[in-house]
C-alpha cells in the first residue's frame, strides 16, 4: 500500500518537474484550465440560515502542518496524523457570531483527540462568546471524553448516542521510567542539574517519581482541575464540586443504572438527550431547513466556512506572529517544532519588514535546547532594539526554554490554565563503555590533553570532564535567572525562590510575577496593537508556505470540505493507536536533543493533553 502512494505522488511530483517541456507545459495548462474553468471564484458560498458545523480532525495546534493534497485525497496511503488550528476555530466562532447567515453551530468532537487544557478554554470561551448573540449551540457527538465534554457543556442542547459515555478521570502525570533498563544495559548515565524541581533527569536515573516532583505536579494538576471544573459547572448549571463527588461514587452509580454508561451521563446532568444521529439530524433540519437534497440540515463546515468569509484587509499595519511550537531545537525544522535558525528567521524577517508595528511571540514549547532558547530571545531583543514592542502569549505550555525565549518579552500574557515556569537547566551525557565490553568491543588510545576524548560515549567520563559540565549547567541557570529577573523586575534572589525547575500554572504565575497578564491570544494582540499606537491592522503568522503546485492541487481535490454531514468519517483513532503515536512522539524527543553544549531547558511533565 505505501509503494502505491509513493508511485502516485511520484506520477504528480513528476508532472511538477516537466515544466521546462512541451508536454510538462501542456500538462500544467490543462491543470490550470481546469481549474480555471471549472469555477472561477473557488470560495464555497454560505446557504442563508444555515448551521455552522463545527468540526475538528485530529489533534488541536496551535498551527496545523500544512497537508499534502494527494494524501488528503487518498487517506487510506496517509500516515500523518490530522491536526487542527485552535486560531481556525477561534476565527470561525467569532465571524459566524456576527454572520446572520449563520444561525446556530453544531459541535462534532468525534474525529477530535487530544488539547492542551488552555486550548480547550480557549474554544469554551469562544463558544460562550458566540452564544451571546443569541444563537444556539448543540453538541452531536456519539460521546465524549473528557476534555471534548468541556466543550460540549457548552452548548445548548448536549445530544450523546445511546451506546455513549461520558467519562471523566481528573488529570494526572505519570512519565516512563528507565533506570533499571538503562542498568540492564549498563549504560552510565551522566547526569548534571540545578534545582530542586527539576525532575526532567529522573526518568533516566530512578524507576519512580521523587517526592518534590509529585509535589509540584499535584499542585499544578490540581489547579488544572479546579479550572476545568468550574468551567463544566458554571455551563451545565451543576452544584460546585459535582464532577469530583461523581467520580468518587462512579461504581455505585453505574450499578444503579445496570452499566449503563449514557444513562449515567444523563442522571448526572451532562448529556440533556440520547439519540441515534437520525434523530438530532431531523431535529436541526425541522429547526434550520434541509440541504436541496433533503439528506441533512443546512450546514457549512467551519473551515470552509472560513475560506468562503476571508476578506483581505487593505491597513499596511501588520502585527507579526512568531509561533513557537513544539521542543526548541538548533538548526532549521518545520512548524511542529521550534527551530532556531527558522524562527529566528522570521524574527529577523518581521524586523527588517517596514509594515511591522509589533511581534506577538505566540509560544506553546516545553522548552529543549539552552542554545537555541538564547540564540530566539537574542533575535527578540534586536527587534526591541529597533523600536519594536514584542509581546509574549502563552499557549498550552510556555515553560522552561519556552520561558526562557519570552522572559525579556515587553509583556507576558498567560491564560489561567497556562503551564509555565520550570526555571532550570539539566545535562545529560550516557556513556555505554560498559554496555560496548558486554559484547567485546573496547576502545583505547592516545591524546594530547586529559580532554581529549574526554567526552566520546564509549569511554568512561573523567571527573574533570564532569566538573566542566556541571559548572556550565551552573552558569547556565544564572544566566536564565539573570534573564528573568531582567525581564520581570525582579531580584535575582526573589527568582530563585520561585524557580529551581518548579512549575505553575497561569493563575499562580500570574501572582508571583512571573506573567504581567492573564488573557487569551486575541487580548495580546490587542496589548501589541496598543503599544504600537495602531488600531487597524493585518495579522500576519510567519511561517512555511505551501509548494504552490500543492495549493493548485488543493483547489482542485479538496472540494469536499463543503459536503454535507451524514456521517463520521473514518480518521478516528483508536486509543491503542493513540498510546502507539505518544510513545512515538516522545521516542523522537531524544532524537531532537541537538545542544551543542548539552544544556537543556525543558520540561518533561508540562505536557498535558485530554
Amino acid at each position: 500500500m505505501k509503494g502505491v502512494w509513493v508511485i502516485i505522488k511520484s506520477i504528480f511530483k513528476f508532472i511538477q518537474g516537466l515544466g521546462t517541456t512541451a508536454l510538462g507545459l501542456l500538462v500544467i495548462l490543462l491543470l490550470v484550465g481546469v481549474y480555471l474553468g471549472s469555477n472561477r471564484d473557488t470560495r464555497p458560498s454560505v446557504p442563508t440560515g444555515a448551521v455552522m458545523v463545527l468540526w475538528p480532525n485530529g489533534m488541536i495546534v496551535e498551527q496545523a502542518e500544512y497537508p499534502d493534497p494527494l494524501e488528503e485525497v487518498f487517506t487510506d496511503f496517509n500516515s500523518v496524523p490530522p491536526q487542527t488550528s485552535i486560531h481556525d476555530i477561534l476565527r470561525s466562532l467569532e465571524r459566524a457570531k456576527r454572520d446572520d447567515r449563520i444561525k446556530a453551530v453544531a459541535v462534532l468532537t468525534d474525529n477530535m483527540f487530544g488539547a492542551a487544557p488552555s486550548h480547550l478554554h480557549a474554544i469554551a470561551d469562544g463558544i460562550r462568546d458566540f452564544k451571546e448573540s443569541g444563537k444556539k449551540v448543540y453538541a452531536i457527538s456519539s460521546a465524549y471524553s473528557q476534555g471534548t465534554y468541556m466543550i460540549a457543556a457548552e452548548a445548548d442542547k448536549v445530544y450523546m448516542n445511546p451506546l455513549g459515555s461520558v467519562l471523566l478521570t481528573g488529570f494526572g502525570s505519570y512519565p516512563t521510567y528507565f533506570k533499571d533498563m538503562l542498568d540492564k544495559i549498563e549504560a552510565n548515565v551522566n547526569v548534571f542539574r540545578v534545582g530542586t524541581y527539576k525532575a526532567a533527569v529522573e526518568p533516566f536515573i530512578r524507576n519512580d517519581m521523587s517526592p518534590a516532583a509529585k509535589e509540584a505536579n499535584m499542585a499544578f494538576l490540581n489547579s488544572l482541575w479546579d479550572q476545568y471544573e468550574g468551567s463544566v459547572v458554571e455551563a451545565r448549571a451543576l452544584q460546585p464540586g459535582a464532577l469530583t463527588a461523581a467520580m468518587q461514587t462512579v461504581n455505585a452509580d453505574l450499578r444503579a443504572v445496570n452499566g449503563d454508561f449514557a444513562q449515567l451521563a444523563v442522571s448526572n446532568g451532562l448529556v440533556d438527550e440520547l439519540a441515534p444521529r437520525a434523530t438530532w439530524r431531523q431535529a436541526l433540519m425541522d429547526e434550520y431547513g434541509a440541504t436541496p437534497d433533503g439528506t441533512s440540515f443546512k450546514q457549512i463546515h467551519f473551515q470552509a466556512y472560513l475560506a468562503a468569509t476571508d476578506r483581505p484587509n487593505r491597513s499596511r499595519n501588520e502585527i507579526a506572529v512568531i509561533t513557537a511550537q513544539g521542543e526548541i531545537v538548533m538548526g532549521e525544522g518545520p512548524i511542529t517544532v521550534t527551530a532556531a535558525e527558522t524562527t529566528a528567521g522570521y524574527i529577523r524577517d518581521a524586523r527588517n519588514n517596514p509594515n511591522t508595528s509589533a511581534i506577538v511571540l505566540r509560544v506553546d514549547s516545553p522548552g529543549g535546547s539552552a542554545f537555541a532558547s538564547e540564540i530566539i530571545r537574542q533575535e527578540l531583543v534586536a527587534a526591541q532594539e529597533s523600536g519594536l514592542k514584542v509581546i509574549a502569549s502563552f499557549g498550552p505550555v510556555a515553560a522552561s526554554g519556552g520561558y526562557w525565549i519570552s522572559a525579556t518579552a515587553d509583556e507576558i500574557w498567560a491564560a489561567p490554565s497556562t503551564i509555565t515556569g520550570s526555571i532550570g537547566i539539566f545535562g545529560i551525557v550516557p556513556t555505554f563503555e560498559r554496555t560496548l565490553e558486554k559484547v567485546g568491543i573496547h576502545t583505547d588510545g592516545v591524546g594530547t590533553s586529559p580532554l581529549a576524548g574526554a567526552f566520546n560515549i564509549t569511554r568512561p567520563m573523567s571527573d574533570s570532564a564532569k566538573d566542566i559540565i556541571q559548572q556550565s549547567i551552573e552558569a547556565g541557570y544564572g544566566q536564565f535567572l539573570s534573564l528573568v529577573a531582567e525581564g520581570r523586575n525582579m531580584s535575582v534572589e526573589d527568582v530563585d525562590k520561585i524557580a529551581q525547575g518548579r512549575v505553575w500554572v497561569g493563575t499562580k504565575a500570574h501572582e508571583l510575577g512571573l506573567v504581567d497578564h492573564l488573557g487569551d491570544f486575541g487580548d495580546a494582540v490587542k496589548a501589541a496593537a496598543t503599544s504600537a499606537g495602531v488600531e487597524d491592522f493585518n495579522l500576519v503568522f510567519y511561517r512555511d508556505q505551501p509548494d504552490k503546485f500543492d495549493q493548485m492541487l488543493a483547489s482542485l481535490m479538496n472540494s469536499s470540505l463543503g459536503d454535507n454531514f451524514k456521517g463520521l468519517s473514518g480518521n478516528q483513532m483508536s486509543p491503542l493507536m493513540k498510546t502507539a503515536l505518544e510513545l512515538k512522539t516522545e521516542a523522537e524527543k531524544l532524537f531532537r536533543f541537538n545542544d551543542p553544549d548539552a544544556r537543556y531547558a525543558v520540561c518533561f511533565v508540562c505536557k498535558v493533553r485530554d
